[in-house]
């Protein structure tokens, strides 16, 4: 085996090996907290997966771990109990945090409820950011160790990609501070919630957020203003719940009011479009994506796919609806 193919496998090893590891960190905002972590859910397990999963498993836009090809993903089954999970808080601060939402059903009017729903959105993203950094941070030093990636010159696209990660995790790292400060004051009303309930059955449920802004200005880093979404079914019925600071509503409202003022099939086909190109956190029912075609499937996973380095990118096809 030549020498440089050694160092490739050497590389390739490490990753496997550094994408498999969790980033266990409670993520508590009164304290520091260094207790063991569990599989918190993102998305409620006994009130939002138990009515989406079937035999227990749900589908998930899962990214396929193959170095040699290029980035592919596939919708899997994924057991309920590990659907949306995140090791970013320890049982008792999990418990403690998101009772309130966990023990009693979604009432729109309820400011504490709407906060909690939001703030576990950013607790999760923000693990997901910080786990992102802390692989590509070790991945990069060791390509710099084999001699794969010049250190000194910040363009070459592993360094570019560290550096980006760090970046992005930083953002949400003060974005989530400022709802730290909110809960442990209970200023619950200084985020701005939109609330839509549809009379439809709902297939889906999402946990996540994005910066609308961020992805349409280039030259530089602006401050980072993100609308938190959540969609999920209660009863017989469809809820969207769109959050932001209101110190970010004048910038972000415009946004917002896309989803908000569209009607019937357009908004939910908009709201289609707005999951798969800002999110990942989100399940779909067995029974629901078993109904799509093969070139609905093929139409969404191209999609997703494409948005990942093209956020903007916008085209109209029937297949991407996904109510």
């Amino acid at each position: 085996m030549s020498k440089d193919k050694k160092v490739m496998n050497e590389l390739k090893s490490l990753i496997y090996t550094q994408l498999s590891k969790k980033y266990n960190k409670c993520l508590w905002p009164k304290s520091d907290c260094t207790k063991d972590c569990i599989n918190a859910h993102s998305i409620q397990n006994s009130q939002i997966l138990d009515q989406l999963a079937s035999n227990n498993h749900v589908f998930m836009a899962v990214a396929k771990q193959n170095l040699n090809t290029e980035r592919e993903i596939e919708f899997k089954k994924v057991g309920r109990n590990k659907a949306t999970t995140f090791t970013g808080l320890c049982r008792e601060h999990d418990s403690q945090l998101f009772r309130p939402i966990d023990v009693n059903k979604f009432d729109s009017s309820n400011e504490e409820q709407k906060f909690l729903i939001a703030y576990r959105s950013v607790l999760r993203e923000l693990h997901t950011r910080i786990k992102a950094a802390r692989d590509l941070q070790t991945i990069c030093q060791k390509s710099v160790e084999l001699g794969k990636c010049d250190p000194n010159n910040l363009e070459d696209p592993i360094m570019l990609r560290a550096t980006l990660a760090l970046a992005n995790a930083y953002d949400l790292y003060k974005y989530k501070y400022v709802y730290d400060k909110l809960y442990n004051s209970n200023s619950f009303t200084k985020i701005e919630h939109k609330c839509i309930r549809i009379e439809r059955n709902c297939p889906l449920a999402v946990s996540s957020l994005f910066d609308p802004i961020k992805s349409i200005i280039v030259e530089k880093r602006p401050e980072p203003k993100f609308i938190v979404i959540n969609v999920f079914p209660q009863k017989k019925d469809t809820i969207i719940l769109l959050s932001y600071l209101k110190d970010h509503q004048k910038d972000l409202r415009p946004y917002a009011n896309e989803i908000i003022n569209a009607t019937g099939e357009d908004r939910l086909y908009l709201l289609s479009k707005t999951i798969l190109r800002y999110c990942e956190n989100f399940v779909i029912s067995l029974e629901h994506f078993n109904r799509f075609s093969e070139a609905k499937k093929d139409a969404i996973k191209k999609f997703y796919l494409a948005t990942v380095t093209q956020i903007d990118l916008d085209q109209d096809d029937e297949n991407l609806m996904l109510f």
